[in-house]
């Protein structure tokens, strides 16, 4: 804690320019109390972390929700230090008796309230709903923000996500239909978005980061989703994991894997799934589910050429799918504004692009060409990479994705 009540019941912030002298003579003076629970605290003044206050060992406070570390202590420091500069009347760990709870940072932007969290350690995920529920139950809009430490660069735009750090996705304006993430280090002094979110997997993800010192973002940066396109590597890295898919998907049974193959086996073998399914999409992130398998569960329901499809009945496909928990919906507390049945909207709007179906009515599709269900795995790649031209030239590129 950065804030705590004097005995007089005045809030001293230890981030108001104490030198450490003054700091040692207020400690042998003074008792503090925390704003919350009332209960004494510690004013804390080591060497190895930032002057702070502490609860004693024995007491338990209901509105501290985790231990807090030197790295969250440096990060809500620089920023209430920069939020200072955006905006007037910033207020560092208020209190808040109606909900019971303790934001990192409050502010008010043009007259609506907000709140920061820092982030900087795993909670669970009725925890953060709770939190978050309690701040939009005040009229608070909350803007999460992790820790750097947590994400996991494997190149330049491949990175491991867990479940935990997606939940903290988060809509930043009605022009995108696309969330972002955001990650701040105190050791770089560097704020990290994550845009353009394209789930390879469960875990793993492909990103453009925007990099930038806290000093040079804006507060509007916090509303507004960059103009930026996806790097020309980007279908080329695309191909690398589909290709890996088909090597290794059934080479790490699980019961999720094994249910998966038994459904995919009665049609073909799953790493020969069909060329038409693994591709990304603007609302993939809906689904928790590799894109390959809710994507060939789709083609594998479209089985005939002398039929018509109705939108409802592809949905209630997948809806079964899912309930039999062969496939999985991502969880986006911070991001509800779509049905996980938008991405398969999307997916029938490319199949028909392609020329692979077409729109019967606003709300039916009949198959005009047949999948590509390959015999071998060269065949496979070689397929693969015929496509990939085929969808490049299509207008559903990521360049135009803003057009939706």
């Amino acid at each position: 804690m950065l804030v705590a009540q004097r005995s007089n019941g005045q809030t001293i912030s230890l981030l108001d320019g104490w030198t450490r002298q003054k700091l040692k003579r207020l400690k042998e003076e003074e008792t503090f109390v925390c704003p919350g629970c009332q209960k004494e605290v510690i004013l804390k003044l080591g060497t190895k972390k930032l002057p702070h206050f502490a609860h004693k060992r024995e007491t338990k406070c209901p509105f501290e929700h985790e231990t807090e570390s030197s790295y969250h202590a440096s990060g809500k420091r620089d920023l209430f230090t920069w939020l200072q500069k955006q905006a007037p009347d910033v207020q560092l760990e208020p209190y808040f008796l109606t909900i019971q709870q303790r934001p990192d940072l409050y502010v008010n932007i043009q007259g609506r309230p907000y709140v920061f969290e820092y982030q900087c350690s795993v909670i669970s995920e009725a925890q953060f709903q709770k939190r978050n529920n309690g701040y939009k139950k005040t009229g608070m809009q909350p803007i999460w923000i992790l820790g750097a430490h947590q994400l996991q660069r494997l190149s330049a735009f491949h990175f491991k996500l867990s479940r935990f750090q997606w939940l903290f996705t988060q809509y930043v304006s009605s022009i995108s239909p696309q969330p972002l993430l955001f990650y701040y280090c105190p050791q770089t002094e560097k704020l990290i978005r994550l845009v353009h979110l394209v789930p390879f997997s469960t875990y793993h993800a492909f990103s453009v980061p925007i990099i930038q010192k806290i000093d040079h973002v804006r507060i509007h940066d916090f509303f507004t989703y960059p103009q930026i396109s996806l790097p020309s590597s980007f279908w080329r890295t695309w191909l690398m994991q589909k290709t890996k898919w088909r090597q290794t998907f059934t080479f790490y049974p699980s019961t999720l894997t094994r249910a998966v193959c038994a459904d995919f086996y009665l049609h073909h073998p799953p790493s020969l799934f069909p060329c038409e399914a693994g591709w990304p999409l603007q609302f993939g992130y809906l689904f928790e589910s590799p894109p390959f398998i809710w994507q060939t569960y789709i083609l594998l329901f479209i089985n005939s050429s002398n039929r018509t499809y109705s939108l409802a009945e592809i949905y209630n496909w997948i809806k079964k799918k899912i309930a039999e928990r062969k496939l999985f919906v991502r969880a986006l507390p911070l991001a509800q504004a779509y049905p996980y049945t938008r991405a398969i909207y999307e997916y029938i709007q490319r199949l028909e692009q392609l020329g692979y179906v077409r729109w019967m009515t606003k709300k039916s599709i009949q198959r005009i060409q047949n999948w590509t269900f390959p015999a071998t795995i060269e065949e496979a790649l070689a397929n693969d990479r015929s496509l990939l031209e085929q969808i490049k030239r299509t207008s559903l590129s990521y360049n135009d994705w803003r057009e939706f």
